[in-house]
């Protein structure tokens, strides 16, 4: 296939389904001895996306991945997120492409997610061990980098805490770290949609310690990430 950008193509290489008597197989990456996995290693994962425009690559990537609800998520995520960078002066297109891709690691199943993780020589942390789902938001930067092609530094930063923020993140960081929360993938709108609305009216640095405080106070975080422990402090101390 040809990947499309900026009016140049590039090889990707494929990876189609592997099936047995019309069963999928049960291992689900493929790794040489003495290779290091990589994002084609997982040959469930279907990179056979139609040589359009970028935008619609990235859709139909989640469409021919059974991923049509996280489809529906992002592309409301993009939505709100521009309704942010109009509010902060921040660069709509970043924005948008930030929301469409910020799940896109999500195609990985989280029994693989720490394998990989691992593999590459992520830092684990504590929180990601118990619930490796969590670790989607960096893998979902790793695909945006490798497959999208993605070189933009603060589409990528965003993409890799939006689901914990970090410490002295930075606007865009932020922004999709609200989005995110206020277009959540649940029905109906989220029950701290109000503060952290009422709380962006005021800056980035509120709405995000205003969900964060939510979120701990009415007991709703599984297992604090180092990072979500740090951006809180940072943002207490800068409030």
């Amino acid at each position: 296939m040809l990947f499309y950008e900026n009016g140049k193509s590039e090889s990707v290489f494929v990876v189609r389904f592997v099936v047995t008597e019309n069963q999928f197989l049960s291992v689900y990456y493929e790794q040489k001895a003495g290779h290091q996995l990589d994002i084609n290693s997982f040959v469930y994962i279907n990179f056979n996306i139609p040589a359009v425009d970028l935008i619609n690559q990235i859709e139909q990537f989640y469409i021919i991945n059974n991923k049509p609800d996280t489809l529906k998520h992002v592309r409301s995520v993009a939505g709100t997120n521009i309704d942010i960078a109009k509010q902060f002066d921040l660069d709509v297109n970043k924005c948008y492409l930030a929301g469409l891709l910020h799940d896109i690691g999500i195609v990985m199943k989280p029994e693989d997610m720490i394998h990989y993780a691992k593999d590459i020589g992520m830092d684990i942390d504590e929180s990601e061990n118990k619930y490796p789902f969590l670790l989607h938001q960096r893998i979902s930067k790793n695909i945006a980098e490798q497959i999208f092609r993605n070189e933009d530094t603060d589409i990528l930063s965003a993409i890799e805490c939006h689901t914990t923020l970090k410490a002295n993140p930075g606007k865009y960081d932020m922004s999709l770290f609200i989005a995110d929360k206020l277009s959540w993938d649940q029905e109906g709108k989220p029950p701290f949609y109000n503060q952290v609305k009422s709380a962006l009216a005021q800056s980035l640095e509120s709405a995000c310690l205003q969900y964060m405080t939510y979120m701990l106070e009415n007991d709703m975080i599984l297992y604090p990430h180092r990072q979500f422990v740090e951006a809180r402090i940072f943002l207490e101390n800068q409030i």
